[in-house]
């Protein structure tokens, strides 16, 4: 009876959750706020099934989308990834996740958007100058060049609190740097997973980038908020649709989205594991400016009690971006 009480309040939660950021969007301008960055996806399996993630966490790519779920790691969690971005840009991104048995687990992530450089230019350098001779024209090039980089710093709390529910606590530091001018954010993010018990339905909620608007100058903007509530179900495996050995396995998700600075978006995905190696993934993301389709690739090879790991997504970014290519690595151990 204790348990049936422990699950209803952990629904009660959720469904409380799911309604509770949805009316702030509508009094938001479009568009409008900063440190973009932070709206980045950092990994490749997540990207792969469009996003879709947040009531499959696991692991170090937890702390990214809902960090109850490093409930889910069993030792030690490490990811490595790379994100390749619009005009050479790129993205990097480090994670580490552990359990510390009845305490809980714990874990931190470093995230890092690099622009590259830049070539300084002013209004006052344009016009013609000589080169040993010829009159070539300046563009406002003033030989001056700067490097424009942001990042975030977050350590994560979770723990289990029944069988079923879990929830996790980020705290996260978070620059912008634009060049003239940089700002800080002292942020966090809440999640929550639930494991409903019908079938093997999951259910998550998570509260990204929560905190104050940042100053640039005299100006002050608001970070890129996101709430997600998303469910995950085996279409075909054990406890699925279609009762089949857990080794193969299809799993479907979906996620919610609702930002602060955008009209409410939805993601969907499908990722099939054949014998728990190889991992096929497929996404769409709706209502987003040019994101849409997404497939990746995941291998996963175990090596005694240390469990060796390599995705890859590629995403489609409309005509006039292309694609974005991710990589990652992942190390387990038990």
């Amino acid at each position: 009876m204790r348990r049936r009480t422990s699950s209803s309040k952990a629904v009660l939660v959720l469904l409380f959750a799911s309604g509770l950021f949805l009316p702030t969007a509508h009094g938001q301008k479009v568009g409008t706020s900063s440190m973009q960055f932070l709206s980045v996806a950092p990994d490749a399996r997540s990207m792969g099934i469009g996003t879709a993630y947040s009531a499959i966490a696991e692991g170090a790519h937890a702390l990214y989308w809902n960090p109850a779920g490093l409930t889910r790691t069993a030792g030690h969690s490490l990811v490595i990834d790379r994100v390749d971005w619009f005009l050479d840009a790129a993205h990097y991104g480090v994670a580490y996740g552990a359990s510390l048995g009845s305490w809980g687990h714990a874990g931190v992530h470093f995230y890092m958007a690099d622009m590259g450089d830049f070539q300084e230019t002013r209004v006052d350098h344009l016009g013609f100058v000589d080169q040993g001779g010829t009159q070539v024209y300046n563009p406002g090039l003033t030989g001056t060049t700067f490097s424009l980089r942001s990042w975030v710093l977050g350590v994560s709390y979770a723990r289990a609190f029944t069988d079923r529910f879990s929830a996790g606590l980020t705290a996260k530091m978070a620059q912008e740097n634009l060049w003239l001018s940089e700002a800080s954010a002292f942020l966090f993010d809440f999640g929550m997973t639930y494991i409903t018990g019908f079938r093997s339905l999951r259910l998550g909620a998570s509260v990204m980038n929560f905190g104050a608007p940042v100053v640039f100058e005299e100006d002050s903007y608001p970070v890129p908020l996101r709430f997600r509530l998303g469910g995950a179900v085996a279409v075909i495996g054990s406890g699925g649709i279609i009762s089949f050995h857990d080794a193969n396995r299809l799993t479907a998700t979906f996620d919610l989205i609702q930002p602060n600075d955008y009209d409410q978006q939805w993601a969907a995905g499908l990722e099939y594991a054949f014998l728990q190696r190889i991992h096929v993934r497929g996404g769409y993301q709706h209502n987003y400016d040019i994101a849409s389709y997404s497939f990746g690739l995941g291998i996963r090879q175990p090596i005694a009690s240390v469990g060796l790991g390599f995705d890859y997504s590629y995403s489609s970014m409309s005509e006039a971006f292309g694609v974005v290519h991710r990589l990652g690595f992942s190390l387990s151990l038990d």
